[in-house]
């Protein structure tokens, strides 16, 4: 996210140079990533986290910035005229899928398209926003400023004035304003007219109600879109937008009316249009209220220093949350643009990070007693070292496999649902087909000789109750083998897998065990293998 500080400092006065309030910046959360310029004209590219959608804009890093030094935080301007008749005589608005769009509004603007002046045009390719015209140049001035994205439509090219918002239906066509022609499904949202499909919701307009030199009036459009809906429509349709990434992570609720508004005071401003008097809101599901509670003591205690009940009253608030502190537990009121918050342990966090994760000393946490191995843990250790001891290096093989690796003599193979591609389509049932068999093959590949190896690991496979996994160890030998450093080298055998068998036993305590020649896997050589 890239925030020209002459642009930030519109709304907050900035007490540091800017190098400075990059570092600041990144101890509460928003890691300074590079700072292109120098001065007024200096530009943050911050990274912005997945969650904090709030700070996805230019006034959210404001609101961050105002509570790291403790300065007035300014509001954006949303006064603005209205003249001619009233907007709703003029567009109507529909919702036929309230679990889609929650919320809905749209102004009328009367407007004369024209290039932006320099200065839109200057911040918006400082953030990396292609200038088009000054209103489209609006809509994406707003949404880099205050987080919210809107749409413009040409109203005289949308059918009887009409705006619908549904899922699009099995053979809707639409032409993006990125020139593909698309054939949309079921679980997509659309903004539609009384003739088809007109943009695809929270994602990109449509072609056939673009903006163009000759409009005169213009639909303008925010609405609070579902996150989960945009998210499958963007996969869907492999369309990722500077709309579609701030919808898809949770926008905020409440911002609709104010979008319209700056954009409409912005208009005026660059006297470029005017807007008709009356918003058209349409609000089918009622946002609820959103409160926790926060309390000191939990917050010092997970915090691991004190916090001063002033220090934690003024981060909240700067923040956004209404705050109402009873004696013992306070009830904090979440802005809807935090839709990361949700508990008292957010509510930590956000106090943590102001009062500045630097400043907490560094202490180690008491304990009762040192915990030790759990005896299942010291048998494994005990086998790994006796493994070790007689001269065998330890393997780690993956536990997908190919199953046309494995063979057909490896037992059974459960079969992923979504392999990552067909040499890992399938769970292993067996350390030693494919897995040991592949090192021994890959050495002698490399004219290696003595392989001595071992693995200890999970195989899995089916039983009458489900899928079932179970720890085993596998030993390969193969190649010469010298016992001891005077004696001659031999081949290994049968016998010299049978006294480490025998070793383990003994390191485990079980046995004694008998070796019988009937009844071994049909992928070993018969009369040199026993069970």
């Amino acid at each position: 996210m890239k925030v020209p500080l002459s642009w930030l400092r519109e709304f907050v006065d900035i007490p540091a140079e800017p190098r400075q309030l990059g570092e600041d910046l990144t101890f509460v959360g928003l890691a300074l990533e590079g700072l292109e310029g120098r001065g007024s004209e200096a530009v943050l590219d911050l990274d912005v986290t997945t969650n904090r959608v709030d700070c996805m804009n230019v006034y959210g890093v404001a609101r961050e910035v105002s509570v790291l030094y403790g300065v007035p935080l300014r509001p954006p301007d949303l006064a603005f005229p209205e003249t001619g008749p009233p907007a709703s005589e003029a567009l109507d608005v529909t919702i036929e899928a309230s679990d889609l769009c929650p919320r809905f509004c749209a102004r009328v603007l009367d407007v004369r398209l024209g290039p932006s002046p320099a200065w839109i045009r200057d911040r918006l390719e400082a953030v990396g926003v292609r200038p088009i015209n000054n209103v489209v140049d609006l809509t994406n001035y707003v949404m880099m400023e205050m987080g919210h994205p809107s749409h413009a439509f040409d109203l005289a090219r949308v059918p009887e004035g009409k705006l619908i918002v549904r899922w699009a239906r099995e053979g809707d066509r639409l032409t993006t304003l990125d020139g593909v022609g698309r054939i949309l499904s079921g679980r997509v949202g659309v903004v539609a007219g009384t003739e088809g499909a007109l943009a695809l919701a929270g994602i990109m307009g449509g072609a056939s109600s673009e903006v163009s030199d000759e409009t005169r009036t213009v639909a303008l459009e925010a609405a609070w879109w579902d996150p989960l809906s945009i998210r499958r429509a963007s996969k869907t349709l492999g369309m990722h937008t500077e709309a579609s990434h701030r919808f898809e992570r949770g926008a905020d609720a409440e911002a609709p009316p104010d979008a319209t508004a700056r954009i409409a005071h912005l208009l005026a401003k660059i006297g470029a249009g005017t807007a008709r008097p009356g918003l058209i809101d349409r609000r089918p599901v009622p946002r609820a209220r959103r409160v926790t509670t926060f309390r000191l003591a939990r917050a010092s205690a997970v915090l691991g220093t004190p916090v001063a009940e002033d220090r934690a009253r003024q981060i909240l608030t700067g923040l956004g949350f209404g705050v109402k502190p009873p004696p013992a537990a306070w009830e904090v009121e979440i802005p809807s643009w935090r839709s990361d918050v949700g508990r008292e342990a957010d509510l930590i966090e956000e106090v943590g990070r102001h009062v500045g994760v630097d400043r907490i000393p560094s202490t180690v946490p008491s304990s009762r007693g040192a915990e030790g191995l759990r005896p299942a843990q010291v048998a494994v250790r005990g086998v790994r070292e006796a493994l070790v001891g007689v001269g065998l290096t330890e393997v780690i093989n993956s536990s997908f496999v190919s199953d046309a690796e494995a063979g057909p003599h490896a037992p059974p193979r459960l079969r992923l649902a979504n392999p990552l591609s067909e040499e890992q389509g399938a769970l292993r049932s067996s350390l030693v087909m494919p897995g040991l068999v592949s090192i021994l093959r890959a050495n002698l590949r490399q004219g290696r000789r003595d392989v001595h190896v071992f693995e200890m690991g999970r195989v899995f496979g089916s039983t009458s109750h489900g899928p079932a996994e179970e720890s085993r160890i596998a030993i390969l030998r193969a190649g010469p083998i010298t016992p001891h450093w005077s004696s001659a080298r031999r081949t290994a055998d049968f016998f010299d897998a049978k006294g480490v068998v025998e070793l383990l036993a003994q390191r485990l305590g079980a046995g004694p065990f008998t070796f019988e020649a009937d009844g071994a896997p049909a992928f070993l050589h018969p009369g040199k293998a026993a069970v």
